[in-house]
């Protein structure tokens, strides 16, 4: 069997509602030569039994399934999935997502015009089909300080808010939920960096792609559906993951800015984490709301530094 074009990498957790969706949008729409697998970092069956019902009828070649023991996280499961392809290019998608045309071949196309590009990015779409703000300059001590305090819905220094997401541009970082990478331009970078168990993962591979003279590009012709955070969006793990995701942001600056970074961004985490742990304090209790509370919950362990209790 002659070696496939693409490989997908889908990583899923707790996927079992989306990810037949997503398998079947990749048969339906890829025309070219591929393969996918999909790394089941789920606690239990539900995930794994659902991707073997869609492999039935299939001929367990071209879709495959790895259940894993432990759930390794986003970076691990990327980067198990990528070493059990063999395809010339890796299209990671979340489990969330659905392609919405043969988006592989768009941005093989971006490939083919543009040699440097090392990283494509889709037009991402939500579940009532606006396009998505994927596109976002790298971070910065500055740039999250004016995230973190609101600033930059307007300013768009980090988030690229003024960019139309309708014409291709090239970028510094884009969203990890649908991300085409050419294998060897992939590996030269050692893959994605398994120190990040989930968030900025993408930020840093994209981060190290540049450095080493690649550029990341975001390419519309291109589309996806994403529905975005079905895995970590239950109001039970909310506040985890509102803390999980300032401590990468804290991680990826202690890699790329030393302590002194490490240092400064952990000041802002804790300032951001009291300024909203009031606010949605209050929310929640004008509300009523659940969610305000969760959310509440979550920035006051980053406040005080410390994970939430479950």
């Amino acid at each position: 069997m002659s070696r496939p074009l693409i490989s997908f990498v889908i990583v899923t957790y707790n996927s079992a509602d989306t990810i037949v969706a997503c398998l079947a949008s990749i048969e339906r729409y890829t025309a070219g030569s591929f393969e996918a697998v999909v790394v089941d970092n789920s606690p239990d069956e539900e995930t794994a039994v659902t991707v073997k019902r869609f492999l039935e009828s299939r001929d367990g070649v071209t879709f495959r399934l790895d259940k894993t023991n432990d759930n390794l996280g986003f970076a691990k499961g990327c980067n198990r999935g990528a070493k059990a392809t063999t395809g010339d290019y890796l299209f990671f998608l979340n489990p969330d997502t659905e392609l919405l045309n043969d988006a592989g071949a768009e941005m093989l196309a971006c490939i083919k015009e543009h040699p440097a590009a090392v990283a494509v990015g889709p037009a991402i779409f939500g579940s009532e089909g606006i396009v998505t703000a994927t596109c976002r300059n790298l971070p910065t001590a500055s740039r999250i300080m004016l995230d973190a305090a609101g600033i930059d819905r307007w300013a768009g220094a980090y988030r690229m808010i003024h960019f139309s997401h309708r014409e291709p541009r090239q970028v510094e970082q884009i969203m990890g939920a649908a991300l085409l990478i050419p294998r060897d331009a992939y590996w030269q970078v050692d893959g994605m960096d398994e120190r990040f168990f989930i968030y900025y993962e993408e930020v840093d591979l994209c981060k190290r792609l540049m450095e080493e003279g690649g550029e990341i590009w975001f390419w519309p012709a291109a589309e996806v559906r994403h529905l975005a955070g079905t895995s970590t969006d239950a109001t039970s793990v909310r506040a985890r993951m509102i803390y999980v995701l300032r401590e990468s942001r804290k991680k990826y600056f202690r890699k790329h800015f030393g302590a002194p970074g490490a240092l400064m961004i952990d000041i802002i985490n804790r300032m951001e984490g009291v300024a909203k742990w009031i606010v949605l304090s209050m929310m929640g209790m004008l509300r009523g709301s659940a969610s305000d509370r969760e959310k509440a919950r979550g920035f006051l362990s980053v406040a005080l530094g410390s994970a939430p209790r479950n």
